[in-house]
């Protein structure tokens, strides 16, 4: 699936680097955005918003990463 994406964005001009990581996710995609050497420019999440009341929007690990990430989050719902 991640190479799939890099030829699509490669054929739009854009660099994609995948990486795939287990663990929390929230948690997890914040730390990696957050560490300095894994030169993150943007973070792209989905939100399929299937928890509770407070996160019907968003879903709890794009809710997470939104409040914890120090890169810029987009959220594709």
């Amino acid at each position: 699936m991640l190479e799939d994406a890099k030829v699509r964005a490669a054929q739009k001009g854009i660099q994609l680097v995948g990486k795939a990581i287990a663990g929390d996710p929230g948690y997890d995609i914040a730390r990696f955005a957050n560490n300095s050497k894994n030169k993150i420019d943007l973070i792209v999440i989905g939100a399929r918003g299937l928890g509770s009341a407070k996160e019907i929007f968003l879903g709890s690990v794009s809710n997470y990463v939104l409040h914890k990430a120090k890169k810029p989050v987009l959220i594709v719902k």
